[in-house]
Parts: structure tokens; C-alpha cells; sequence
């Protein structure tokens, strides 16, 4: 039986869907209702983060992230997004998204840290956009080009 990072292309092609007779406007919703939920648990973690509420920040940041990331599970297919993660180009934003929320939860419930966890919830926010912008054709392409934009504007 084949694992998730050996199934070879065609494999990986046919069983990219853990729900397959959704539609696309189904996907799309699933993809909204899934952000705005992470956003939601994300903008509620900061009020229990400013409460000095660490073990409840931790996890509503951390729920809220991953929450997130499902939402792209929708648009590319659950399979698929499963066994691509750890793709070339999206191995890095990855593995650094995963090490932040283990650090979060940590710097929150192990170290009680505040000043940690919010550096590492910043990290993990960009891992995630970064991450999520690999599955939009020139996607981090444009994301650098409006950075720029904006910086440039800022710096006349």
C-alpha cells in the first residue's frame, strides 16, 4: 500500500480530493467559510494574548492558522495539498510554518514567553501567506511586486 509521499503522479492526479463530488462553487465556499473562521480565531487569540491568557492564545492561534491552511485544501484538494506540501517550492514555507506553531504553543504553555509568541505568530502568519501564495500561478511574484510598490512609494 502506498503512502501519501510515495503515490506517484498519476496516482497523486486521480485521488486529489478527499471529497470529489464537490463542486467548484462548493470549493470556493468551503475556501471563504474556512478563512474567514481561521481569521476569526486568529483576532480572538490576539484578545487572549492582550488578557495575558497564554494557553488560550497558543491554541486559538495555532487552531486558527491551521484552520487557515485548510482552506486551500478546498481550491487544490485535500489529498493533493496533503502530499505537496512538502513540494521544492513549498517545502521551506512549510517546514517553517509547522516549526512556528510548535514554537507558539511552546513559548505560550511550556515557557510562558508573550514576547516569543508574538514573534513566532508573526513568523507563522508569513509562512502561511507565503505558502498559500504557492498555489497561485505568479502569486509571490505579484505579492513581492506590491511590497515593493508600497516601499517605494514610502521611500520618496
Amino acid at each position: 500500500m502506498p503512502t501519501l509521499l510515495s503515490l506517484n503522479v498519476e496516482e497523486a492526479e486521480e485521488n486529489t480530493s478527499w471529497f470529489p463530488d464537490m463542486s467548484w462553487k462548493d470549493r470556493v465556499q468551503g475556501f471563504i467559510a474556512c478563512c474567514c473562521l481561521g481569521l476569526l480565531c486568529s483576532i480572538l487569540s490576539w484578545f487572549a494574548l492582550f488578557g495575558r491568557h497564554m494557553v488560550k492564545y497558543s491554541f486559538l492561534m495555532s487552531i486558527g492558522n491551521l484552520i487557515s491552511l485548510a482552506s486551500t485544501g478546498f481550491l487544490v484538494g485535500f489529498k493533493r495539498q496533503v502530499t505537496t506540501m512538502f513540494h521544492e517550492k513549498r517545502q521551506v514555507a512549510t517546514c517553517v510554518y509547522l516549526l512556528a506553531l510548535t514554537g507558539t504553543v511552546v513559548a505560550a504553555v511550556v515557557v510562558h514567553n508573550a514576547l516569543i509568541a508574538i514573534i513566532l505568530s508573526g513568523v507563522q502568519y508569513c509562512a502561511l501567506v507565503w505558502y498559500c501564495l504557492s498555489y497561485i500561478p505568479y502569486g509571490r511574484e505579484m505579492f513581492w511586486g506590491c511590497i515593493k510598490s508600497v516601499f517605494g512609494c514610502i521611500m520618496k
